[in-house]
């Protein structure tokens, strides 16, 4: 039988708290990314003509789904640090008896 631990409610309101954040760090990257390629016609000059130039290579196929793929892992690696250092420090010290005793063995 599974046993529960006593942390079970923290460990759902943290789970939800990392989907909260990774949600919102795609949607603010994918508002961003989505005005860039709305509005890169409305910018003046050499300025304008070189947005148009980044949004044109950054939405073709290839590199489009290359930077979907690197803004997730990043996301999830991130979201792992972040995790890794709100929970502390892991390390457990295991105490191993001395190997003459013998009175644990059978003969």
């Amino acid at each position: 039988m599974p046993v529960e631990d006593d942390n079970t409610a923290v460990d759902g309101e943290s789970r939800s708290r990392q989907i909260l954040a990774g949600s919102a760090i795609l949607l603010g990257i994918s508002t961003v990314t989505v005005v860039f390629l709305m509005g890169w016609r409305h910018v003046p000059g050499w300025v304008g003509e070189s947005l148009g130039t980044v949004a044109g290579i950054m939405s073709t196929p290839f590199f489009m789904e290359a930077s979907f793929f690197l803004l997730g892992l990043f996301i999830v690696i991130a979201l792992n640090i972040w995790r890794k250092r709100r929970a502390g420090d892991e390390f457990v010290s295991i105490e191993i008896g001395d190997p003459d005793d013998r009175s644990d063995r059978q003969a």
